[in-house]
């Protein structure tokens, strides 16, 4: 039986602690359907999420973690559980793909950290694949990054992002940008460009994007720049196309394995 329910203009968000299977499937079928075309650029490694299933459902809620749906007009809209602590972690936040952009995934996050304060946790965390394009939205809703570091199972870069339930900060950060080899990715009206430097300059309003090879010196400045240089097939790394169409944007670990994505920028999305 639903626990709670919150109003958010047509969206109700409500907290289950008993589950059908009708309503496990659901919940699988949109966080499956979110996970499939949630991504910042094509070809990156199949998101976990996709093959959620009705079981995992049933056992994440069987473990203790807690669980909210959003409907609109009596339809599932989205979903987020969350593990519960002194800290709480969010887990498989899902919008479908038919109602994205209506601010469904800003009330869900915000549904559960009210219920994280209500409860005394300090805070809400959460870790965010940075090549798929998420920490830009978690930054815009109160999350900072507080860590990189790469994916154990995939070629892919991630952060641990952390939300003080008492005031949100903005990203990127000073604090976000560490020494060593740095690759940023620049939209330049008719392709893309990538500029290899030791550390990120300062911010332009046509970046795409970030990489960082943490603590990395002249010697992984020169074989990065080569790599970038065969990839462009010119010395001056200036690409005829757009940052989601060339391999070392879209996943820089498949370049260098120790090249972390820092950061990605929505606007890879409208890059012509």
């Amino acid at each position: 039986m639903p626990l709670l329910g919150a109003s958010t203009g047509q969206l109700e968000i409500t907290a289950i602690d008993s589950l059908s299977d009708e309503l496990a499937e659901t919940i699988s079928r949109i966080t499956s359907a979110a996970y499939t075309v949630g991504d910042l650029v094509p070809g990156l490694p199949t998101a976990d999420g996709v093959f959620s299933t009705p079981e995992q459902v049933h056992a994440d809620l069987a473990a203790g973690l807690r669980l909210w749906v959003a409907t609109s007009d009596g339809e599932v809209a989205g979903t987020v559980r969350a593990a519960v602590g002194e800290t709480w972690e969010v887990r498989r936040l899902a919008v479908a793909p038919w109602v994205r952009r209506a601010g469904t995934g800003r009330a869900l996050l915000r549904t559960l950290e009210r219920a994280a304060r209500a409860e005394g946790a300090r805070g809400v965390v959460l870790d965010a694949v940075v090549e798929r394009g998420n920490p830009a939205f978690y930054t815009r809703v109160g999350y900072r990054t507080v860590r990189h570091f790469a994916a154990g199972d995939k070629p892919l870069s991630e952060v641990h992002m952390r939300r003080d339930l008492a005031d949100s900060l903005p990203y990127p950060q000073a604090r976000d940008v560490a020494e060593g080899v740095a690759v940023t990715w620049w939209d330049t009206g008719s392709g893309t460009a990538a500029s290899v430097a030791l550390g990120v300059p300062a911010h332009r309003a046509d970046l795409l994007g970030a990489d960082l090879w943490p603590g990395a010196g002249p010697a992984e400045l020169a074989a990065v720049r080569e790599t970038l240089a065969a990839h462009a097939g010119s010395p001056d790394l200036r690409f005829d196309r757009p940052a989601r169409e060339i391999p070392a944007f879209v996943m820089p670990r498949a370049a260098h394995p120790e090249l972390l994505a820092w950061w990605r920028l929505p606007g890879v999305r409208s890059q012509a």
